[in-house]
């Protein structure tokens, strides 16, 4: 009888130590969490941006096409601006394999500013010059006076009140740089200074934009028209929240 008792309990601590073992694999599975995929700013790349067709010397509806993989993640919008025009931004879909393909006005040795709009996320603008030969081809334009480092460096998020943009200026001569100016002024953003400044070598200075007036837009572009030592310009895109 004594025999049959110890039997039974060894089974027992087996069954016993089974269940134990399938509620630590079980729970395990449960509690673990997975791991979110990360969630970043859209990439869009320049390289695979073309002008579909050819482009006149004068103005004229262009189409300007995105390449299969030329926005990641493939989603959202597309939003141009042309630099050199005051017409407002134009928007396409991007499709599902990251492409995309918008019409808009525009002519040899403009500049258009062509950005991934994902809700309040955004890609750093690519700015593309369209150049006239070979036709339908475009140049990416790089920084003016890259010693001359602005941050936020090319796009501006104003959540309303004000935002401060850093002028540092790194290069070895004085920077001039004319009153800043919107190019649309159809949204509510004021900038100061309002008169021209110079930033010494060597030194900062701040630019303010403020988001206080009864302009009805969401994006405008803001321009600091460099003079000296080189001249040229450096454009800022602003946006508000939807």
């Amino acid at each position: 009888m004594a025999t049959a008792t110890r039997t039974t309990a060894r089974h027992g601590d087996r069954r016993g130590a089974v269940v134990a073992l399938l509620a630590v694999l079980l729970g395990g599975c449960v509690v673990s969490p997975q791991p979110s995929p990360p969630v970043h700013d859209p990439i869009l790349d320049g390289g695979l941006v073309v002008v579909n067709g050819e482009i006149s010397i004068l103005k004229n509806q262009i189409s300007l096409e995105g390449l299969p993989g030329a926005v990641d993640p493939a989603e959202g919008s597309i939003v141009v601006t042309n630099l050199d025009t005051t017409d407002a931004p134009v928007l396409a879909e991007v499709n599902e394999d990251g492409s995309f393909l918008i019409t808009l006005t525009a002519s040899t040795q403009e500049v258009l500013r062509v950005q991934v709009k994902q809700g309040e996320r955004r890609s750093r603008p690519v700015d593309l010059l369209l150049a006239g030969s070979p036709a339908g081809s475009t140049e990416r334009v790089l920084d003016h006076l890259p010693c001359l480092e602005i941050e936020p460096e090319a796009w501006v998020a104003l959540e309303g009140g004000a935002r401060d943009i850093v002028v540092r200026n790194t290069c070895a001569d004085d920077v001039s740089i004319e009153a800043p100016r919107l190019r649309r002024e159809g949204g509510p953003f004021s900038v100061s200074p309002a008169a021209a400044f110079v930033v010494p070598a060597g030194e900062s200075t701040l630019v303010t934009v403020r988001a206080d007036g009864g302009g009805v837009e969401r994006e405008d572009v803001l321009f600091l028209d460099v003079t000296a030592p080189e001249p040229g310009r450096r454009a800022l895109t602003l946006t508000l929240p939807d």
